[in-house]
């Protein structure tokens, strides 16, 4: 378990130690005993989350989406390795000590936030450098794209036929969208979320608009021209 903001770390053995042993004992029941363990800690300063990010597994259903129901939390099932990222690299760090490894890895300095996650979590807002370097002005330096400008979006793997790219797949969405919603803070990149436009329809259309459920940085979208000339909808499709 992985708090974003701070970057604090809990986890508990489930007495697994390889993938065949994990098959009969990673259930919904084992995880949602895991968080109540976690979370009803005294001794652990994490707490019940507004969010919980997770991947597509069958673990997170059943009696987990029950239990984080029970104390208010959304769940949110992620997109790509991309959004699970910083989990993805912590579930790397399983060893026969892991006690001792997540309390080391708590007390150290991190990188973006420039502060421990022990001292990260006491603080009511933290403010955390992007997890790469970028080329250019961040957050409130950062030249925000209007709502008014065509935009197509960068596809990754998970948005493709099978969720692999093959010779010949398209690197940008076939839909233009506009930019229905932003969002700035320091030090952060802008997030873009987008509505798809829909040239040539009409309000009798039986067209359901798109709307992409991840968010988006200025690297991930491609400006359209407003004096381009888009062919009809149905190409696109």
């Amino acid at each position: 378990m992985v708090d974003v903001a701070s970057r604090y770390k809990a986890s508990i053995p489930i007495g697994a130690y390889s993938v065949k042993d994990r098959q009969g004992i990673l259930t919904s029941a084992t995880i949602a005993r895991s968080l109540e363990k976690i979370y009803d800690d005294p001794e652990c300063p994490l707490v019940w989350p507004k969010l919980l990010i997770t991947d597509r597994g069958s673990e997170f259903k059943g009696d987990c989406e029950k239990l984080m129901k029970e104390h208010g939390v959304k769940i949110q099932k992620a997109k790509s390795k991309h959004t699970m990222g910083i989990v993805e690299r912590r579930s790397r760090t399983w060893v026969k000590n892991l006690l001792i490894v997540v309390e080391d890895i708590n007390n150290s300095i991190t990188r973006q936030l420039g502060i421990s996650p022990v001292d990260a979590i006491k603080e009511k807002k933290v403010f955390a450098k992007p997890s790469y370097l970028r080329d250019g002005p961040i957050g409130f330096d950062e030249e925000k794209l209007s709502s008014d400008v065509l935009v197509r979006y960068l596809l990754y793997p998970i948005d493709l036929e099978d969720g692999r790219r093959r010779a010949g797949d398209l690197n940008w969405s076939p839909h233009i969208y506009h930019i229905r919603e932003s969002m700035m803070q320091k030090n952060q990149p802008i997030l873009y979320w987008l509505e798809e436009v829909p040239f040539g329809l009409t309000d009798d259309d039986d067209y359901v608009v798109k709307h992409p459920e991840r968010s988006f940085v200025r690297e991930e979208l491609m400006v359209i021209p407003f004096d381009t000339e888009l062919p009809p909808q149905w190409v696109q499709n």
